[in-house]
């Protein structure tokens, strides 16, 4: 016998769990939607800023530079964020923090032609806030992702709603059937598949008897 107490208790319990996961899960599409801004935001001014003074320099190694990272940058954060790709987000950091070096180690040695700009000086400024922000935004999308992928092995996920997860629970042992009615169906087809393979001769074989009908002539 069914204990409506307890029935309704653990209805109540994932009733909760799934308002919970339900208000994680917007979270996380909220800030999602977010940290986009705080990735394309610097890398653009990064990339635009470096070509520019590529260009009024001559020192095209900047801009080189810029158009050789950014790409990668933006390709790596745009899978970490939308296809919850942690191992791009770890490469989008190790990408930006190994530019930063290099800019770094070749400022001193820069070739200033014959304008003292400084552009590997200059860009290593601009890169370093750029890692700042694409770094704390990488971080931060870790820890989302996290979460994200906590709750894609929970129940009910995406919608969880309790209405939508019965229907698809339904649809499962729908189409999930008993092993036993599975036996007799089995037996029940090859058992009609036997029958429909005899097939009965259209004359009467030589030498039957028909089944014998008593008559008048019997009673004498």
């Amino acid at each position: 016998m069914i204990n409506t107490e307890e029935l309704g208790y653990n209805r109540n319990v994932r009733a909760q769990e799934f308002a919970h996961n339900r208000t994680l899960y917007n979270r996380v599409q909220s800030i999602r939607s977010k940290l986009i801004y705080f990735y394309a935001a610097p890398l653009a001014v990064y990339l635009v800023a470096a070509i520019f003074m590529g260009i009024i320099s001559y020192v095209v190694a900047g801009a080189l530079d810029a158009l050789i990272v950014i790409p990668l940058a933006a390709y790596l954060a745009w899978k970490g964020c939308y296809r919850y790709h942690d191992f791009s987000l770890l490469s989008l950091l190790g990408v930006l923090v190994m530019n930063q070096l290099l800019l770094m180690f070749l400022s001193p040695y820069e070739n200033k032609l014959f304008y003292d700009f400084n552009i590997f000086g200059k860009s290593s400024l601009m890169h370093l806030v750029l890692l700042a922000i694409v770094g704390t935004a990488a971080v931060i999308n870790l820890k989302i992702n996290i979460t994200y992928h906590k709750l894609e092995e929970a129940d009910g996920f995406p919608q969880f709603n309790e209405r939508f997860f019965e229907q698809e629970m339904d649809i499962r042992q729908y189409g999930i059937k008993n092993p036993y009615q599975q036996m007799i169906d089995d037996r029940k087809k090859t058992a009609s598949d036997s029958m429909s393979d005899v097939s009965l001769p259209a004359e009467a074989p030589e030498g039957y008897i028909g089944e014998h009908k008593p008559s008048s002539m019997d009673e004498l």
